[in-house]
């Protein structure tokens, strides 16, 4: 089905067999890729726009030219629609000899970024150059274009060799290579040498990922800061030694001061402390020799007590007390005697704890006694 809706046609100069033209449709530019007149019916060219579309339709990156649909277009044949992209290629954006090391570098990030989309995607793009990248006006975006020679391990047909005399490996197609090769356009200092150089080394000992290419460019690129910060570190430590020499051992000699004065503070200190210490300790044995005397005073007081309980009971035996209290059972007038008895030793006795235990041993059974003894 042919289709009619793209208008005010813009043709783009263009070596080989394939067609650019920018056109207008829905009020938006369009990039339309297609075939010259003497190659739009053949199948083998149609088969490369076929399969160009079809590797590019699984592309999706903000550094990728985005394509829409594999169109018919009206008096251009089978054409593949693209974005339009306003921008000069990276080999014009070179000429211009205006911008910085860090816009190039920006740019090779870019560049690498895309690159290893590609590469993710099991693609290879095989025609990797100056004129096939795209500089945005602005130059904040890259986009890589024209996936006419690009393969992936999926596809089975169209194999020949392909690439761009100087951009092109001895052993072959080769994104890696011919990245190194564009990198070295991009003069991206001194220290990235030793990576393009590994880039465009023999296959055997050339980079095998993007990622790795991509590190070790961000590493060439901090070691010369790194190295100017560590010069005008020494430099400034240097020099602040320098200026700060006779001010540092005058510090020293003050610190070395302080401890001595430090140091006889302490001796003194612990002077005090120790003989804080040895009072403490006087003080302690003072206490226990004073608790022990009190000890030996309670002890021999319970000792005298128990004497006189002993002797008391002997006096009350010897007055036959006990046997009478086991015998007596008549007249109440023969307890009244032994009750004198015990009050006479409660009189003359001065120890309360004596007078309790007469009360209580003597005294108090007897009046017991007397009580449950009839009355006459």
């Amino acid at each position: 089905m042919v289709n009619s809706n793209f208008t005010e046609f813009v043709s783009i100069p263009t070596g080989g067999y394939c067609l650019l033209t920018r056109a207008k449709r829905n009020g938006r530019w369009w990039m339309l890729k297609g075939l010259k007149e003497p190659y739009r019916q053949d199948s083998v060219y149609r088969l490369m726009l076929q399969k160009e579309f079809d590797i590019m339709s699984q592309l999706q990156h903000p550094m990728i030219v985005s394509v829409y649909s594999l169109e018919e277009v009206s008096g251009l044949g089978l054409c593949i629609v693209m974005e339009w992209i306003d921008g000069i290629t990276l080999k014009e954006w070179l000429q211009q000899k205006e911008h910085t090391q860090e816009q190039h570098r920006h740019v090779a990030d870019m560049m690498l970024d895309a690159l290893a989309y590609v590469h993710s995607r099991q693609a290879q793009h095989r025609d990797l150059k100056p004129s096939n990248i795209l500089i945005t006006h602005n130059g904040q975006y890259l986009k890589l274009i024209d996936f006419g020679l690009s393969d992936t391990d999926s596809h089975a047909i169209l194999k020949a060799p392909a690439g761009t005399e100087g951009y092109m490996a001895p052993d072959g197609p080769s994104d890696i290579y011919s990245l190194g090769c564009i990198l070295r356009e991009l003069r991206l200092g001194w220290w990235s040498r030793l990576v393009i150089r590994k880039c465009c080394a023999p296959s055997i000992q050339r980079y095998t990922d993007i990622k790795t290419i991509k590190r070790d460019l961000h590493r060439c690129w901090l070691w010369p800061r790194r190295i100017l910060l560590f010069i005008c570190f020494v430099a400034l430590v240097t020099g602040l030694y320098q200026q700060n020499r006779v001010q540092t051992q005058q510090g020293l000699q003050t610190v070395s001061d302080s401890l001595e004065v430090l140091k006889k503070e302490y001796k003194t200190k612990m002077t005090v402390e120790q003989a804080t210490t040895d009072s403490l300790r006087l003080q302690i044995k003072q206490v226990n020799e004073q608790r022990e005397a009190e000890h030996a005073l309670i002890q021999k007081r319970q000792d005298d007590i128990a004497a006189a309980k002993r002797k008391i009971d002997q006096q009350m035996t010897a007055y036959g007390i006990q046997q009478m209290f086991d015998t007596v059972t008549c007249q109440r007038n023969i307890t009244i005697p032994f009750l004198r008895i015990a009050d006479e030793l409660i009189k003359n006795t001065e120890e309360q704890e004596l007078k309790d235990y007469i009360n209580e041993h003597y005294r108090r059974p007897w009046i017991k006694r007397m009580n449950e003894l009839p009355f006459d």
